[in-house]
């Protein structure tokens, strides 16, 4: 009995001895460097900076007739958007300014005469001249408002797209209120949120290229126009707007795009290299067929992971069974 228990006893320590100095079976790549690029993609929504939104005030008081568009239009310059028929104040606002004007040139006219006889002085004259003048300019003034016009058919100053309508058939109006809102076919951007992180690789004018998230075959280029100078609270990403070439795509519109980046040459490993722990990110190189953990500074992108740090270039890095291994843990490769 005493000497079964003797050989229980070795083979435990055996065991337990072998654990302490066991190999594992690792599988490794080389360090490559070389250029490296990668693609940054994300999804954004086509929006509309400050210059191209526009809004289509009522010109003058009135009442609102036929409204020719509708929300989601998209119009030509030219193109009618609502009927206005001029308020009956206006309209004699105008007629008393044509008044004044007929009364000052009679004015001018009977001056002219009394001066000729020697029966009216220069001043008065001048002072007649200016009162002609002045109704004159406020009959052009009157005019350049459309207030002579009983019913006038407003119409787009450009081409672009209706965005919001805040009249209705039938609605009266005052000179001024918002009426019509619309945007531009110019100017339109792609706002993508990008990580803090990879922002410092981006610059103005690299290209874009922006495609629907229902159709990935129709592609949108562009470049980069601004880049933001924080971190948005909410999602946590910094935002860039991207300058679209073709001007027609509906704002609101959701989006995904793909930018094209060459960070230039670095070493690179497998994401599968590089582990994480309280110390950081490190990575394990066979020397002698033994682990050799060196710690490095790393970054992914994707599958790809840049490293830098004090590691050998000309031995091959751990890329699997990694998370086996300890310092100085004897390995064998797999081939």
């Amino acid at each position: 009995m005493k000497y079964l228990v003797g050989l229980i006893i070795t083979f435990i320590a055996t065991i337990a001895l072998g654990q302490g100095i066991g190999s594992a079976w690792v599988k490794v790549e080389s360090i490559r460097y070389g250029d490296m690029n990668y693609q940054l993609s994300g999804y954004g929504i086509i929006s509309v900076p400050p210059e191209a939104q526009f809004n289509a005030n009522i010109p003058r008081s009135g009442t609102v007739g036929k409204i020719a568009i509708f929300v989601g239009k998209k119009i030509k310059q030219g193109e009618p958007l609502y009927e206005l028929t001029t308020a009956a104040t206006v309209l004699k606002g105008f007629a008393q300014a044509e008044l004044q004007v007929k009364t000052a040139q009679k004015d001018v006219e009977r001056i002219e005469r009394l001066y000729q006889s020697h029966l009216a002085t220069n001043s008065q004259l001048m002072n007649a001249q200016k009162a002609l003048f002045d109704a004159q300019s406020n009959l052009n003034a009157e005019k350049q408002l459309g207030n002579n016009l009983q019913r006038e058919i407003v119409r787009s100053p450009f081409d672009g797209v209706v965005t919001q309508i805040q009249v209705e058939p039938g609605m009266r109006v005052q000179s001024g209120q918002s009426a019509i809102s619309l945007v531009a076919n110019k100017g339109l951007y792609f706002q993508m949120g990008v990580v803090p992180e990879l922002v410092s690789a981006l610059k103005v004018g690299l290209p874009v290229h922006v495609s629907s998230v229902f159709d990935p075959n129709v592609i949108i280029d562009g470049e980069i126009k601004y880049i933001t100078g924080m971190v948005d609270q909410t999602t946590g990403l910094v935002s860039i707007y991207i300058d679209l070439k073709d001007k027609h795509a509906p704002p609101g519109m959701r989006m995904h795009g793909v930018i094209d980046i060459a960070i230039g040459k670095k070493w690179q490993v497998p994401r599968s290299a590089v582990l994480l722990d309280g110390q950081g990110y490190y990575i394990f190189q066979v020397v002698n067929n033994h682990a050799k953990r060196v710690n490095v500074q790393a970054k992914e992108y994707d599958e790809i992971t840049i490293i830098e740090g004090s590691f050998d270039k000309n031995l091959p890095v751990v890329v699997l069974g990694n998370y086996e291994l300890k310092e100085g843990m004897e390995v064998k490769v797999s081939q």
